[in-house]
Formats: structure tokens, sequence, C-alpha cells
């Protein structure tokens, strides 16, 4: 989705909702020392994002369609009616079954339904978190992956923004008063215990993530990195930052959403025109997703995909059936294997260039200090991107999410910037030795480097 509680598909799916009613950071890995083992990879997989809010599963068209696609997996949009309503639920797990589909649930919903009980958690904070019940229910089901936060780090940095007349709540925890340094910490150490609740049932936990930053803490916390391709995004920027996360903090899997928004625009039933998403361009992302190697790949959404009666695929499902025949007898690449040109590091800040945004905030980790040394750094980092990008990049602004960007809202869509392979680690890895003209450090000067407690 764009933007979560910004987009207009907010209103969509909650409308269509109803109308289906009547402690402290604990140790993680030492990223900073430069490991060589690599985790073995698992094969790609291919999915998609679907709901059941209109009776998708009953139509023979959706069943068809899916295997026509040579789907994998689904990730399920869910609302709490379903979850708590066990005939419901169990429609969802029982087509995944039958029709022999991995499938997760994604809980975005509470990004734009304010003040629901379901959402508030004990410690203030609010997010849809999957209920125990549900967890000790699918814990032995093979095909239950776990669940999707979608474009939570976006939620947290709009802690304390008022929106619609209402202050939004932190998505993890109040760090508002923080700096963005002690901020960055509480939220990894709450992404960690929010890992470790999933784990302790055996289930993956994915984070849906819609900015090229912000992904390193999540890997650090433990949440599997599926960055959005597409949407309002350079893909090789995405990859890279997501990558490289992942490789510092050896995860075994790389997922990407290939997300079919772009602002406030969406294929429904296929229907497209001038500043849409075109299938050629989902084509080729599902192609590069392959060549680099991704473990898990879905598109958002199969409202896209489809007719709207769920009867026959459009040019955008047809798209994963092209790539299908694509890839076939194909070995796709490895994102665990790279030489890179240049090696940096730097504060993952979250700067994008919220300053052309006109609403989303440059509030790192929902902080709401000043930092001119962050944005000192931020300003050096994209500087950098620009200049290795020749030029398709511009100097202030990382995605077209920056809507009044003098360039960037002239500019139609392009899904790569032509960047050369970086790796792109954090703040907690270590410097190379000094007169490395290979390695560049943006991390703030003066930085207070806070350690997790023992």
């Amino acid at each position: 989705m764009v933007c979560g509680l910004l987009s207009i598909a907010g209103s969509q799916y909650a409308s269509e909702t109803a109308k289906s009613n009547n402690k402290d950071q604990k140790p993680v890995l030492d990223a900073g020392k430069n490991k060589t083992a690599e985790p073995a990879p698992t094969g790609y997989r291919l999915g998609i994002n679907a709901d059941n809010w209109k009776g998708e599963i009953e139509r023979p068209g959706f069943g068809a369609g899916l295997k026509e696609m040579g789907v994998d997996f689904i990730v399920w949009h869910l609302s709490p009616e379903e979850e708590v309503d066990d005939r419901r639920l169990m429609a969802l797990v029982t087509f995944s079954r039958q029709q022999g589909y991995a499938y997760l649930f994604n809980t975005e919903l509470a990004n734009y339904v304010p003040d629901v009980p379901h959402f508030q958690q004990k410690d203030g904070s609010y997010r849809y978190d999957l209920k125990n019940a549900t967890l000790e229910k699918l814990k032995d089901d093979p095909l239950f992956l776990g669940v999707v936060y979608d474009e939570p780090m976006l939620m947290q940095a709009m802690n304390a923004v008022v929106h619609g007349g209402r202050k939004i709540p932190p998505y993890f925890y109040q760090s508002r008063d923080l700096t963005a340094y002690q901020a960055h910490d509480k939220v990894v150490a709450a992404i960690q215990r929010l890992s470790e609740f999933y784990g302790a049932y055996g289930k993956k936990m994915v984070f849906e993530m819609v900015f090229p930053d912000y992904a390193h803490p999540a890997a650090r916390g433990g949440a599997v990195l599926a960055p959005k391709l597409l949407k309002e995004n350079f893909n090789d920027l995405m990859l890279m930052v997501y990558g490289g996360a992942a490789r510092q903090y050896r995860q075994k899997e790389l997922w990407a959403c290939v997300d079919l928004w772009f602002l406030d625009k969406f294929p429904f039933g296929g229907k497209a025109g001038k500043g849409y998403h075109t299938p050629d361009e989902l084509y080729h992302t599902l192609c590069y997703t392959f060549d680099q190697g991704l473990d898990w790949v879905y598109v958002e959404h199969a409202k896209g995909l489809f007719s709207e009666d769920f009867e026959q695929l459009t040019d955008y499902g047809k798209a994963l059936v092209k790539f299908n025949a694509w890839r076939k007898d194909k070995k796709s690449g490895d994102w665990r294997k790279i030489t890179p040109v240049k090696t940096l590091r730097r504060f993952p800040s979250g700067g994008w260039g919220q300053q052309y945004s006109g609403f989303l905030p440059d509030h790192p980790y929902g902080s709401w200090k000043e930092h001119p040394e962050i944005r000192k750094e931020d300003n050096a980092w994209m500087e950098f991107l620009h200049r290795i990008s020749e030029g398709n990049i511009p100097r202030d602004a990382l995605t077209w999410n920056a809507v009044t960007h003098p360039i960037l809202s002239k500019r139609p869509y392009s899904p790569m910037a032509g960047l050369p392979i970086i790796d792109i680690r954090d703040h907690y890895s270590e410097a190379a030795p000094k007169g490395d003209a290979d390695f560049l450090d943006f991390t703030p000067e003066g930085y207070p480097k806070s350690l997790p407690e023992k």
C-alpha cells in the first residue's frame, strides 16, 4: 500500500472490511566483525498479496488464476474480525492448504484504522499483532509461515504527528523526546521482542518496507526484510540498502514486495493510465529479483492481477506468466555474494528528502530532536548517490515520495538508477583501515554509539 495511513486504498480496504463484516535491548549479533560464512540459499518463491474481503476464494477464476500465475505462496491481508471468527480464519487456511500454498497474514489494517482496541498494546504502542490463540492454532502447520508488518518503520516515524485531528501513537516505542540514537536502540529492542514472540511459535516476522532506509535496525532486531520494489523507489537502490543489511546481520533470506501502487495510483482490475506502473515494469522487476537471487518475492496486489470479477487475469497477471516462462531452466543469482565497488557505513536515519513531502516528517524512529550532524551526513550520502548514479538520483531526494521535488515531480517513474554495486552497513559495523579509498564513512561526527546492554 502507498504510505499506509495516507493512501486512498486505506479507505477502500476499510470499506471492504466493513462490508464483509454486516526492558531494554538484548545483545545481538556483533555485525562489526566481517564474517565470511554465508547461509545456504533457499530457492526462489513467487507469491501475491490478496484478501478475502469480497469472497474472492469462492470464485473459480481466482483459484485458476493463481495456478496460471505459478504462485507458491499468498500474503493474506487480515482483519481482526476474520482472526477472531474461526470460520472466516479457517476459510483462508483451508483454501491455502487445499491448494498447496504457503501463507502469511499481513496486519496493515492498523496503519489507517485508529482507536481499535484489538490494535492497542499495553505499552501504549499501536499495531496489529497476531493473537497467541491464532499462533497456537497454526503453529504446527508447515504452510503457515508467519506475519507481515506493512510499513512499520514509516508508522514509527509518524509517532506523535497529528493527522485528521488525532495524534498518531508510536508503532513500537514512545520515542518523541529521545535522541535519534536512543530511539534507534529502543525501537530495535522492541522489534527484537516481537521477533522472539513469533519465533517462539517457529514463525517468521517479515517487515515490508517502503523507503530506502531503516533496513539495518529491522534486520538487527530479527525481522526478515521485504523491501518494496517498484512503488516510488529505485529498485537497485532498495536492493543495495536491504541486501547490505541482510548480509551484515547474516539473515538467511531476503524477500521483496513488488508493489503496483505508485503514490495514489493503482491498476484496479488491470485498468491503468498515465503515471501508473505498467505490466512491462512488473515483468522486468520480477526478472531483476530473480537475477539478484532473492528468496521470496510477492506482488501487491491481486486486485491488479485479476479482472474486477476475479474471473480472468489482467495484463499484470499475465506478466507473472511471462516471467515464469522466462525463468524456466534458468538459475537465479545470489544476493549474498557481491563484489562491491564501494563499501560504506552510515547511521540509518531514514532521511530521503522529506522536505519535499509536505506531510511525512524527518523524524528518525519517531524522535523529534534536531540533529544537524545527522542532516549533514544525510546530505553527503545523497550527494554520493547522485554522483555514483551519474545524476539519475537527485542530490536531495531518493524516492518519488518527494512529491514537490523540482526534478522528480516532473520526471516519469524509472525503476533503475543505474547504480554500481555498493555495500551499505550501519553504524555498528567496523570502520575500514584509514586510507582505504573504497570505504566511505557517513556516520555523524561524535555520535554516541550506544552499545546493547549486557
